[in-house]
């Protein structure tokens, strides 16, 4: 049981992520992914993002990526901070973690059941 925890305990550490792009280049991040920009006192949120050396642009999140005359662009020095969603990565976590509170629960559940018909502990 217990290094069935230590799994949880490994599996949240590992959601952590950390990323810092070389600005010599644009770089643009996948064109799904929601980018949250915090910038003056209001917070955007945009998609099809592309970051430089001295500013960014994307497309507001709500508005078709096809539509270019709706790009926004924001330079860096008014930009507080940022945020992506990366949501096939949230979505996959979400299944790992299910999958790993589901095998916590057959886990008891068979425990429960040896030490029921056997009076031993797991």
């Amino acid at each position: 049981m217990r290094y069935s925890h230590l799994a949880f305990v490994l599996l949240a550490a590992g959601c952590g992520q950390h990323w810092e792009p070389p600005l010599e280049q644009p770089t643009p991040m996948k064109p799904s992914d929601a980018v949250l920009i915090w910038s003056s006192g209001t917070v955007e949120k945009w998609h099809g993002v592309v970051l430089t050396s001295d500013s960014v642009s994307g497309i507001p999140y709500g508005t078709s990526l096809e539509c270019d005359s709706c790009r926004r662009n924001i330079p860096l020095v008014l930009v507080d901070s940022m945020k992506v969603r990366h949501w096939t990565a949230a979505k996959t976590s979400l299944v790992i973690g299910g999958a790993v509170a589901a095998a916590l629960v057959v886990e008891y559940a068979v425990c429960s059941l040896v030490r029921e018909l056997t009076g031993e502990t797991c």
